[in-house]
């Protein structure tokens, strides 16, 4: 028999995760103390690997997309799209692209596969189809505020700053005590006005109940804290490698950019490399850390190249 759309999502809460590390990065609370690491060298986490539950939850996945007699279409998008994140945890890019792309052959109303395909889509620098998997997520869903902050930073890659800040601006709206909004809200905005951004972010403050890991950082980039408290007590709170590996995947990534709109490209390209060095594949932190050492490469070679071509023109016998 088929399963009900309701039994089918009760199944699938046995067999996988939800999307949220790649929308919103939720870590456990963060508290400075007199005893951290104390450590004068950068804190590192085992890179995260494949873990036995995933590939448990995907032959389970396959059995129900296998079995054509017991799903329809709409629930096999659905399958396609939770194996997708999964595949997406993995880092099986191709794997994961296409699951969104066959779920949204199924089901074109399904938005989160729209959102997903997306952020996979400016990875691959496919800039208009991505920005039509955003918008068609927005028009789907209410639920994508994720979709702003994903068209945000394509909107930046291509260089329109002016509409990256609208669609920035409208995603810190919608959720002014957001850490992570007012961190890229920072990053985006600093491309137009950077000492407007800085002020932005120094308005931006946690509640007294608040003690989101995610305001450790916002504290670090406005000098309320020094990079050296900060990382001797980013373990407090954390059980678990994975944990400290997601934290340290977020804290080099947005203290990257910080470095980089402070002049000190080195020390940005150096973080940049400790957040992708953490393999949270699934996190934006990770994927777009990836795409930002991509484009600052392609940068400096283009600079190498006309310094070359500049020097060739002065000494054309040379």
């Amino acid at each position: 028999m088929r399963l009900s759309y309701n039994k089918l999502l009760i199944v699938l809460s046995f067999v996988t995760l939800t999307a949220c590390s790649n929308n919103q990065n939720k870590n456990e609370s963060y508290t400075l103390s007199a005893t951290g690491y104390g450590s004068s060298v950068f804190p590192l986490a085992t890179p995260i690997q494949v873990s036995y539950q995933d590939e448990v939850k995907l032959l389970r996945i396959n059995q129900l997309i296998a079995d054509k007699t017991k799903v329809d279409d709409k629930q096999r998008a659905i399958l396609l799209y939770e194996r997708g994140l999964i595949y997406d945890r993995m880092g099986l890019n191709a794997n994961s692209r296409y699951d969104f792309t066959q779920s949204i052959s199924l089901d074109p109303t399904l938005a989160a596969s729209y959102n997903s395909l997306g952020v996979y889509l400016l990875m691959g620098e496919a800039y208009d189809e991505a920005f039509d998997a955003f918008d068609s997520a927005i028009e789907l869903s209410d639920q994508m505020d994720y979709s702003y902050l994903h068209r945000a930073i394509g909107l930046s890659l291509v260089n329109r700053y002016d509409v990256a800040q609208a669609d920035i601006d409208h995603f810190y709206e919608l959720d002014k005590t957001d850490p992570y909004r007012s961190l890229w809200r920072y990053i985006i905005n600093a491309h137009v006005d950077l000492k407007a951004a800085e002020q932005q972010l120094k308005t931006a403050q946690a509640t007294e109940e608040d003690n989101r890991f995610a305001w450790a950082i916002v504290g670090v980039i406005n000098g309320e804290i020094s990079e050296r408290d900060f990382f001797d007590n980013i373990g407090n709170g954390v059980e678990t490698n994975e944990e400290l590996a997601q934290r340290l995947c977020e804290a080099y990534y947005y203290l990257a950019h910080w470095y980089m709109n402070n002049d000190n490209l080195t020390k940005g390209i150096y973080y940049l490399k400790l957040s992708a060095a953490t393999n949270v594949k699934d996190f934006i932190e990770y994927k777009y850390a990836l795409i930002d050492l991509n484009n600052i490469q392609n940068k400096l070679q283009q600079q190498a190249l006309k310094l070359q071509q500049a020097q060739q023109a002065n000494n054309p016998s040379s």
